[in-house]
């Protein structure tokens, strides 16, 4: 779900790494970013919580003739499996999960009715996510972190090779994510950020589920949020 505060609307998006590419489209009512993660191998692509500007991230696909290897879920809110049944049925491409978001993912229709999106409601996840193993896609590699208090069964996926970390609605630039939804827990989202986002290098990129980019730094020293991390006093 969006920070607590409204993000920019962003165009469709591409970031260069040395040896990844980063594609973000946003969509919605929720305004949500699809990410599509073109691997090392320049061939495969990783499609990251599909919502509802999935038909636009299948279309780059196309356009670069990826193979999309996964669709990844850093979990199991409407806005970010809303696209999920679409992305399944044109790729095949197995669905990773983590297990404790998997009653969310199973009951995604009866919240997408009560927020008032349409969604029609995914196939079974085929792989379940692993806190603390690693995935290997087209020569790139991303640890999976268990990083839980927004959704209980809420990951990241952090680049073993360049200072990048895709993370869902963990953080935001200038905020945090929401916990006033079911199954969220604020206690638990601020432990995650501090043991598991704040302790990345600073210059490491942040690919949040909602608004821009943003640095660990830039979160680290700014965010109004986690100030109290910091002893009540700016990084």
């Amino acid at each position: 779900m969006p920070p607590r505060a409204a993000p920019d609307r962003l165009r469709p998006s591409q970031r260069e790494g040395d040896e990844i590419e980063i594609l973000t489209f946003t969509g919605g009512p929720f305004v949500q970013n699809t990410l599509l993660v073109v691997c090392e191998d320049g061939r495969t692509g990783l499609l990251i919580d599909p919502g509802a500007a999935t038909p636009d991230a299948l279309s780059a696909a196309r356009d670069r003739e990826l193979e999309i290897a996964a669709i990844l879920l850093t979990h199991a809110h409407v806005d970010h499996v809303d696209g999920v049944a679409e992305a399944k049925a044109e790729t095949g491409a197995p669905i990773h999960l983590h297990p404790l978001d998997r009653p969310l993912y199973d009951n995604v229709a009866e919240w997408s009715a009560f927020f008032g999106v349409p969604c029609e409601q995914p196939p079974p996840p085929d792989v379940d996510l692993e806190p603390g193993t690693n995935l290997v896609f087209g020569g790139s590699e991303f640890e999976v972190v268990f990083v839980p208090g927004h959704a209980p069964g809420h990951v990241m996926f952090v680049s073993t090779a360049l200072p990048v970390a895709i993370v869902g609605d963990v953080i935001f630039r200038g905020s945090i994510g929401r916990t006033d939804l079911p199954k969220s827990n604020y206690g638990e989202l601020m432990e995650s950020i501090r043991s598991q986002i704040l302790t990345l290098p600073a210059e490491t990129q942040l690919y949040p589920g909602h608004g821009p980019e943003t640095t660990v730094g830039l979160e680290r020293g700014t965010n109004p949020f986690l100030l109290h991390l910091n002893g009540g006093r700016w990084a």
